[in-house]
């Protein structure tokens, strides 16, 4: 494995010498920094993109996620259930990260020229594409195996951000967005720390006419899920699935009111901590509980 990558390295070092660094860092800075002069410019700049992304994701993999370590199978994760490995967070964070990918590949694709109908279809493709070979890859892995409800998640990600894209009306009523509150205790990467994370759904009031010119538009409302002690389960005192309602503020709204508005569109994809009170279900406890009424990141031991 680590042969394999020093070679690749090598082999890389090797072709770089022979072309002159300006001449090569020009030609990677106008491929990125810059819009392409022609379709066939452009084309070959996604696909090559793309080829990249899956060179990328089988090297990743083969080095750090022993891919290729199996003959391919299946892995049944299932979706919510008290019996799974973290309790569905995982897949609402397929559905997110793969939302999160197709708006980074369309804003590349619309910046190199490509216009925005078209970058919407191309970078959902990509970003699903791109996920898909990560779950390819899992296949022949001893560790993950295929999951076909990972796919389903990811397949909702990259549909819900075009249909978000293709109708503006939608795009100024919801969000997907992630709240990331980083434990550095509870251990894990900053991709998997699910005792860390809370994915939620949010209906702003400003995309509705009749509250855009009253204090409403800065209010929302939201549909969150997340998970405690399913991931690191021996570290906790017990575990939590938990769903809630949460009446909050439009941390973006606020700050387009400020003047800032291109700062406030990350909160479009950022859920900001305690700017919302939820009323809040644990299916595992069969239990409400109040705001704020229990440890952020779960009851850890």
């Amino acid at each position: 494995m680590r042969a394999l990558l020093l070679s690749l390295l090598i082999s890389l070092s090797l072709f770089a010498e022979e072309i002159p660094q300006e001449s090569f860092g020009d030609t990677v800075y106008n491929s990125i920094m810059k819009p392409a002069q022609s379709e066939e410019e452009l084309m070959d700049r996604v696909l090559y993109t793309n080829i990249a992304g899956a060179a990328l994701v089988t090297v990743w993999g083969v080095a750090f996620w022993d891919y290729f370590s199996t003959a391919p199978r299946l892995g049944s994760e299932q979706w919510f259930q008290h019996d799974t490995k973290y309790g569905g967070a995982d897949k609402l964070g397929h559905m997110y990260s793969t939302y999160l990918w197709s708006l980074g590949f369309s804003s590349l694709y619309e910046f190199w020229g490509m216009d925005t109908e078209r970058s919407n279809i191309y970078g959902s493709l990509s970003a699903w594409s791109f996920q898909f070979l990560m779950e390819l890859g899992d296949s022949f892995s001893t560790t993950q195996g295929f999951s076909y409800e990972d796919v389903v998640a990811n397949t909702v990600g990259a549909l819900f951000y075009y249909a978000r894209e293709k109708y503006p009306s939608l795009k100024n009523k919801v969000d997907l967005r992630l709240e990331y509150l980083p434990d550095f205790q509870g251990g894990g990467d900053i991709f998997t720390q699910y005792n860390s994370m809370k994915y939620l759904f949010a209906l702003k009031f400003s995309g509705f006419k009749s509250m855009q010119d009253n204090l409403l538009k800065y209010g929302e409302l939201q549909l969150g899920y997340y998970t405690r002690g399913y991931q690191n389960y021996e570290n906790y005192e017990q575990k939590e699935r938990n769903i809630y309602i949460g009446i909050g503020i439009n941390v973006s709204e606020v700050l387009a009111s400020w003047g800032w508005k291109k700062t406030g569109k990350i909160f479009n994809y950022y859920q900001l901590p305690y700017t919302y009170v939820p009323f809040s279900y644990d299916f595992d406890s069969q239990s409400y509980f109040k705001p704020y009424s229990r440890p952020y990141h779960g009851y850890q031991k």
